[in-house]
C-alpha cells in the first residue's frame, strides 16, 4: 500500500479518535484542571535511571559530534572505529541495536540496521539530551532496550533576534564551519543551523600489528560532512502550539584500513532528509500531542578492489497522537496510539520489504498529596501484520526515603524487533532468515540517591544496581556451506552496577565541579544451541567489565577550565575470551574565555585531546590517533524585542 495513504487514514483516525475523546472529557465537570507541558520520558519513567547533558556541555562540544561527547561525558560505552568513522553506543552491556535513538520523540533507528551512526549527529544541532538508561520497551517500543538517547530541538517566544558563527582548527586538517540565526517573536520563531565540516584525519599511530610496530600515517580517511535544520515555532492561541521541522544531512568518507590492510580505498556516502510537525492542544481537563515525521535516508558504498557498489534506500514514516488526562489530583493518564511504516531497497534483498507497525500504548501515574511518592504503570502493544510481537509493561516507582534519599526501582518487560537485514539480506555470503523470533527479556534496576549541600559546597551521590535477560539474541553464524545466517540462539544476562558522585562549590565568581562515573558489568552468554559452545558463560564481545570517568571544572567569570579522565577496561574480542584488548585512560583539556559587549560576544576555545599520547584501541586493529587539538572561536549576537 503506499506510504501516504497509509499515514494520511492513521493520522486522520487518530485525530478522530482525540475528538471524540476531548468531547467525552469536556462533559466531566469533577475532572481538575490540567497542563501537561513535559515530555513523556520525564513524565511517565519513574524508576529509571536518567541524566541530561545540561546546555553548557553542549556549548563546549558544539563542534563535534554526539558519539565524542557521550564517550567523554557519560556512562555510555562509546564503540568506535576510529577518528570520523562509525560509533554506536552500548548501555549496560547491550549491543548497538539496543538503543533507542529518538529526535524529538521520533525514532532514528534504521530499519535495514537497527541502529544509528552517532558519529553523525552533529552536536551544534541539538539544544538538549537525555540519557533514560534501562529498558523502556512500554515506552518508545523496539529496542528500547539497554538505554534510549532523547535528543531534542527547543526555542523560546519572544527573546528577539539572535545569531551565532564559528570557525574552528584542528589536527589533520580539520575545518569546521557553523551558523545559526533565530528570529523570535511573541507568537512566532524561526531559525537556522548550518554546518559544514571536512578533515583528511591522516594521523600518525603505533600500528601493533606489525612486527616491530612502527609508527604509520592513517590513510583513505576523508570525510565531508554538511547540514542543514530548520525549525519553526507557532503559538496559535493560548493553549495550542504547532512547530515544524528539517534536518537535511550529507555525509561523504573513506574507510581507512585496519592495521592487518595494507591499503583500503573504500568509501561510504549517507545523506537524509528529515521532516517533522507537531501540534499540542492544552485545555483545562484534556492535553492532546499529535505528531507526523517523515524520513528518507540512503547510503552509497564503493570498493572498487572487491567490485563492490552497493546502494540502499530507506523511508519512514510516522504517526503518533497522544492524550492526558486526570481523573483525580492524584493522578495522570496517558493514552496513545503510534503508525511506523518503514520501506527498504537494495540490490542485496530478495525483494524491497516494506512493514507498518500499529502500536496502543498507555501509562497510569499517581502520586501522594505531598507528591513525595509517585508510582507508574505503563503497557504498549504493537501488531504487525502475520507476526506476533510481545506485549510490553512496565512497573516503576521513586520517592524520598528519607529526608535526603531518593529511592527509585523500575520492573519492564522489553523486546527487539528482526531488521530487515536480519529477515531478508541475500548478498553474497550471506543470507537472512524470515523465521527470525523478536528477541525479549525482562529489565530491573535499583537506584539511591543522595544529594545535599553545606554552605558553598553542594553534592549528589547515586548508586544503581541493574539486571536484565534477552532471550533469543539474534546472532549471525556460519552455516555448514560457510555462508552466514542469523538465528535465535542465546540468552543474555546482563547485571551490575553503577556510580555517580557530583561536587559544586561556588564562592563569589569563583566555581569548581566535580564530578565521577564509573560501571561494573558483566553481561554473559547463559544458552546457547550450540554443542560445547566455547563462549557459554563467558563475558560478550566489546562490552567492558568496568569503565569509569572524572572531570574536574573550573569556572572564573567568562573564563573555563575542564578536565577530563576517561578509562576503559578490557574488552573481549572473541566469543571464548582467549583475545582482548588492553585498558586505556585517555585525558582531555577544554579551555574557553568569553568577552561580551551589549548585544555581542565573543568565545575563543582549545579542546586537547589524548593530552598524555595514549596508544589505545576502541576495536581491535582500528587505529586511534594520539595527541590532537581545535581551536576555534563563535561568535554570539542577541537583540532583544521592543518592549511596550
Amino acid at each position: 500500500m503506499n506510504l501516504f495513504k497509509i499515514n494520511l487514514f492513521v493520522c486522520s483516525f487518530l485525530l478522530a479518535f482525540t475528538g471524540f475523546a476531548q468531547l467525552r472529557m469536556d462533559t466531566v465537570k469533577q475532572l481538575s484542571v490540567v497542563e501537561v507541558s513535559s515530555s513523556r520520558q520525564s513524565t511517565f519513567s519513574s524508576g529509571n535511571k536518567s541524566e541530561t547533558i545540561d546546555s553548557s556541555l553542549l556549548d563546549q562540544n558544539s563542534a563535534g559530534n554526539l558519539a565524542d561527547l557521550l564517550a567523554n561525558r557519560s556512562q555510555v560505552f562509546i564503540k568506535s572505529y576510529g577518528l570520523g568513522s562509525l560509533a554506536s553506543s552500548s548501555f549496560r552491556g547491550s549491543g548497538a541495536s539496543h538503543t533507542a535513538v529518538l529526535w524529538n520523540g521520533f525514532n532514528l533507528q534504521s530499519p535495514m540496521l537497527g541502529q544509528l551512526d552517532l558519529s553523525l549527529i552533529p552536536t551544534n544541532f541539538l539544544n538538549d539530551v537525555k540519557l533514560q538508561y534501562g529498558a523502556s520497551g512500554a515506552l518508545w517500543g523496539s529496542g528500547a532496550v539497554g538505554g534510549t538517547i532523547h535528543l531534542n530541538n527547543t526555542s523560546q517566544f519572544d527573546k528577539g533576534i539572535s545569531a551565532s558563527a564559528t570557525i574552528a582548527f584542528g589536527s589533520f586538517s580539520d575545518k569546521q564551519q557553523q551558523a545559526s540565526f533565530e528570529i523570535s517573536k511573541k507568537r512566532f520563531v524561526t531559525s537556522f543551523k548550518v554546518f559544514n565540516h571536512d578533515a583528511k584525519n591522516d594521523f600518525p599511530f603505533i600500528n601493533t600489528a606489525q612486527y616491530g610496530k612502527p609508527e604509520q600515517k592513517q590513510s583513505n580517511a576523508e570525510l565531508k560532512q554538511k547540514g542543514l535544520l530548520q525549525e519553526n515555532y507557532f503559538q496559535i492561541n493560548s493553549n495550542q502550539k504547532i512547530n515544524t521541522r528539517f534536518w537535511y544531512q550529507f555525509s561523504d568518507r573513506n574507510i581507512p584500513p585496519s592495521m592487518t590492510q595494507n591499503s583500503n580505498i573504500s568509501n561510504q556516502k549517507d545523506e537524509s532528509y528529515r521532516a517533522t510537525t507537531e501540534w499540542q492542544r492544552t485545555g483545562k481537563k484534556l492535553t492532546i500531542l499529535a505528531r507526523f515525521a517523515y524520513f528518507d535516508e540512503g547510503l552509497k558504498f564503493k570498493d572498487s578492489m572487491i567490485n563492490e557498489d552497493s546502494k540502499s534506500r530507506t523511508k519512514n514514516a510516522i504517526s503518533e497522537v497522544e492524550t492526558r488526562f486526570t481523573i483525580t489530583k492524584f493522578d495522570l493518564i496517558n493514552i496513545g496510539i503510534n503508525n511506523t511504516y518503514s520501506e527498504a531497497s537494495t540490490p542485496d534483498y530478495l525483494k524491497n520489504p516494506s512493514e507498518n507497525r500499529t502500536a496502543l500504548f498507555g501509562s497510569y501515574k499517581v502520586h501522594t498529596a505531598k507528591n513525595n511518592w509517585n508510582a507508574v504503570i505503563s503497557a504498549r502493544q504493537e501488531f504487525i501484520e502475520n507476526k506476533e510481537i510481545p506485549f510490553t509493561s512496565s512497573v516503576g516507582f521513586e520517592g524520598k526515603l528519607f529526608k535526603l534519599i531518593i529511592l527509585k526501582g523500575n520492573v519492564s518487560k522489553h523486546y527487539r524487533l528482526p531488521t530487515f537485514n536480519d529477515l531478508y539480506w541475500a548478498g553474497q555470503g550471506a543470507q537472512g532468515n524470515p523465521n527470525l523470533k523478536p528477541e525479549s527479556g525482562w529489565a530491573e534496576e535499583l537506584s539511591l540517591i543522595h544529594s545535599s549541600s553545606y554552605k558553598q559546597i553542594g553534592w549528589e551521590l547515586g548508586a544503581t544496581a541493574f539486571n536484565r535477560t534477552i532471550d533469543d539474541w539474534i546472532l549471525w553464524l556460519p552455516d555448514q556451506y560457510n555462508s552466514w545466517t542469523p538465528a535465535n540462539v542465546l540468552q543474555v544476562w546482563s547485571r551490575g552496577l553503577e556510580y555517580k558522585v557530583n561536587v559544586n562549590y561556588t564562592i563569589r565568581k569563583f566555581k569548581v565541579q566535580l564530578s565521577g562515573m564509573y560501571n561494573y558489568v558483566l553481561s554473559t552468554n547463559e544458552r546457547s544451541t550450540t554443542i560445547n559452545d566455547a563462549a557459554l558463560g563467558q563475558q560478550l564481545i566489546y562490552v567492558p567489565i568496568q569503565n569509569g570517568q572524572c572531570n574536574l571544572s573550573l569556572f572564573y567569570r567568562a573564563t573555563s577550565i575542564s578536565y577530563t579522565q576517561v578509562y576503559t577496561g578490557y574488552r573481549y574480542t572473541t566469543s571464548d575470551n582467549t583475545s582482548y584488548l588492553k585498558p586505556y585512560s585517555v585525558g582531555n583539556l577544554n579551555v574557553a574565555q568569553t568577552f561580551g559587549w551589549n548585544t555581542l560576544k565573543i568565545k575563543v576555545f582549545a579542546q586537547l585531546n589524548n593530552i598524555w599520547q595514549e596508544t589505545y584501541q576502541v576495536v581491535a586493529y582500528r587505529a586511534m590517533p594520539l595527541f590532537n587539538c581545535q581551536f576555534g572561536a563563535t561568535v554570539y549576537f542577541n537583540q532583544q524585542n521592543k518592549r511596550n
